[in-house]
């Protein structure tokens, strides 16, 4: 472990040297190989995190107290206010801030790093053939997009490697940056622009309350900002609860969760690799991290938690009923992104009780299916990507059908994506997505309101059900039936090449094989992994929920077979007739339940009014007030003007008239 030290902190500053590398050199030295300071940074990075993980799993293996599982270094001080000779406790006491560049790691971080830095890999190697049209040319904007797609990636591993509050938020911050960056990449678009600033503006609030969050753990734990010290319920008198909430409404906004929701869908605008690093390997599973390194302080606010697993819950089918009627096959897969990470809030909701093995149970589960998650959406993206590729940017599901013919290493793709996120087995969704509602079961029974988690585990049975059923919709409307081609394909459509489609090959199969590979059924279990983190009490006999996988399973196949019966034939227009078209609850689903509306009315409307009755004020009472001070002097001025009327004979007359007046009344003095 101590050994991994030494070179822990190369696996974010290779990517953050790359990007500006890229920023600087790119557009005028490297141009159509803009890519390779990224992919090469990303691979170095993921070879150094792989020797990480191989160090943290030896320091479990040995359980040698000379070589922990959890070890932090400081590298070099920040930064530091207050009176610098103080130190110690009078440093504590004198409210004083001292930061240092200090990272952390244990079996929770080493496993994010890992799949950080092979995904980011992974995908900037399909941006390659992504960001080039039909005849291989390189978008304009090729190499600011590698630089930010580096720098995307050095700042969540940041995030997830830091020590204290003060780095991790820096982390925060900088990927909130990088994916305004990307998101408006296309910036001659409106649209693109307008989807970059709802995204910056709106996780700008969960930011807010999570700066307010850290700032009250570190005022309440006794100025403490690293993770030793904040994790410890012993430092806390009061404000625990508060913090928590704070910190969980700053996850809502990077994680996509109800009410700061509604940026993901539109995040669509960006490229497709884009959405396959957003929606799988960094900025949204932040929020997840957030909650997870904190789970010691939210296990004992029991009160937060049953807010945490309500409005997980309240997401997940809130995104699945929008993503039903969809006909935009990447704005499904968004919807999809913020239900499962409902889910994995559901998960971290359900660890109460800090002296019992739920939290770590709670842990296990969301990081799990985090991980799952990670690797069958970029799967799902990519697929999405490789067919917009290839339909010259047409992704209406209206307007494309039948390509399993034309592209059948994306079908395959696609399917394996579309079977894990479906959760059917053996697949990698069946096995996380059932530890989730299992750890909700179980806690059910441990709190003082089973009926609350029995229903919260009921509604995460049917968002099963919706999930099988609208993913197998899109995959039977875009890859089944007649082919259908746009107008602008011209008739002619080929796979995508291979920088493209080898990538979906290789997620094809940790689509199909991860979920078992970290699955209690073997050695590499992450309960097991992740139980070693100091500070959890593990379970040593977690027996398995078969009720609960019954249902699950049930609820995914019958989505499937709904899926088929509806459009199996691939014509969007079946499920119409059935249903009809002037439906409200389908219009409901159409319009996203109409919350872009509802904000627009009672939170953007007002405050455009508030604005404009400010700018009315600045602009006609304050510079009213400020222009007519300014014209006092010059109305003074124009009592003295006739007098300086620059004629000579005047001045004369005036000196003689002062001089005369002078005179007389020295005289009556005397």
């Amino acid at each position: 472990m101590y050994d991994a030290m030494a070179y822990l902190w190369m696996i974010p500053v290779f990517p953050i040297v790359a990007g500006f590398i890229t920023f600087i050199i790119g557009p005028k030295v490297l141009r159509s190989q803009a890519h390779l300071p990224c992919i090469i940074a990303g691979f170095i990075s993921f070879i150094l995190s792989l020797m990480v993980l191989n160090d943290v799993v030896k320091a479990i293996q040995t359980s040698d107290k000379a070589n922990p599982s959890s070890v932090a270094v400081s590298y070099f001080e920040w930064f530091r206010t207050g009176d610098p000779n103080l130190v110690g406790e009078n440093f504590k006491k004198a409210g004083a801030l001292k930061a240092e560049f200090s990272l952390r790691l244990d079996p929770l971080s080493s496993a994010m790093i890992v799949m950080v830095t092979f995904l980011g890999t992974l995908i900037a190697v399909f941006s390659t053939g992504y960001m080039r049209d039909h005849h291989g040319h390189i978008d304009p904007g090729y190499p600011r997009f590698f630089a930010s797609v580096s720098l995307f990636l050095g700042s969540m591993l940041i995030l997830v490697l830091a020590d204290n509050v003060l780095l991790l938020y820096a982390g925060w911050e900088g990927v909130g940056l990088c994916s305004y960056l990307l998101i408006g990449f296309w910036f001659e678009k409106p649209s693109a622009c307008k989807a970059a600033r709802k995204a910056f503006l709106v996780t700008r609030l969960g930011d807010v309350a999570l700066f307010l969050g850290f700032a009250s753990l570190w005022v309440s734990s006794g100025y403490r900002l690293d993770f030793d010290g904040l994790l410890k319920l012993d430092n806390y008198d009061s404000g625990v609860g508060l913090a928590c909430f704070l910190m969980f409404l700053g996850a809502c906004g990077k994680s996509a969760q109800f009410p700061l929701h509604v940026w993901l869908p539109d995040a669509m605008e960006g490229p497709s690799p884009v959405s396959a690093l957003i929606h799988a390997a960094t900025m949204v599973t932040a929020g997840v991290y957030l909650l997870a390194r904190f789970m010691p302080l939210f296990a004992s606010v029991p009160e937060v938690q049953m807010v945490v697993i309500a409005v997980g819950t309240f997401t997940s089918l809130l995104a699945a009923l929008i993503a039903l009627t969809q006909t935009d096959l990447k704005r499904i897969l968004a919807y999809s992104t913020m239900s499962q990470l409902g889910y994995m809030f559901m998960a971290l909701g359900a660890g109460i009780n800090p002296y019992s093995a739920l939290p770590m149970l709670a842990v296990s589960a969301a990081i799990f299916h985090l991980l799952t998650h990670a690797f069958f959406k970029a799967l799902l993206f990519l697929s999405a990507g490789s067919v917009m590729h290839s339909m010259h940017d047409v992704i209406d599901l209206r307007r494309i059908g039948g390509l399993r013919k034309v592209l059948p290493l994306t079908h395959i793709g696609f399917l394996c994506g579309a079977l894990a996120l479906a959760g059917l087995p053996p697949f990698a969704g069946f096995w996380s997505k059932d530890e989730i509602l299992s750890v909700i079961h179980e806690t059910s029974k441990a709190s003082n309101y089973p009926w609350f988690y029995i229903l919260m585990w009921a509604i995460g049975i049917f968002v099963a059900f919706l999930t099988a059923f609208y993913t197998f919709r899109a995959y039977f409307l875009t890859f089944w039936g007649v082919l259908k081609l746009p107008e602008e394909c011209h008739g002619e459509v080929h796979e995508s090449p291979k920088s493209m489609t080898l990538p979906l090959m290789l997620l094809s199969l940790f689509a199909l094989g991860i979920g078992f590979g970290l699955s209690n059924f073997t050695p590499f279990s992450i309960e097991t992994f992740l139980g070693k983190i100091p500070g959890y009490l593990i379970q040593d006999h977690h027996s398995h929920d078969w009720l609960t996988v019954g249902f699950a399973t049930f609820a995914g196949l019958a989505g499937l077979i709904l899926a088929f019966v509806f459009y199996g034939s691939g014509n969007v227009t079946i499920s119409e007739q059935a249903i009809g078209k002037s439906n409200f609850a389908v219009e409901l689903s159409k319009n996203k339940f109409f919350f872009d509306e509802i904000y627009n009315k009672l939170l953007i409307a007002p405050l455009n009014l508030i604005f404009y009755c400010a700018r009315i004020f600045d602009q006609y009472i304050l510079d009213g007030i400020v222009d007519l001070i300014a014209h006092i002097p010059r109305i003074f001025a124009q009592l003295f003007r006739p007098i300086q009327n620059g004629l000579v004979q005047f001045y004369a007359l005036a000196m003689i008239l002062a001089v005369t007046v002078f005179l007389i009344a020295l005289a009556r003095s005397m």
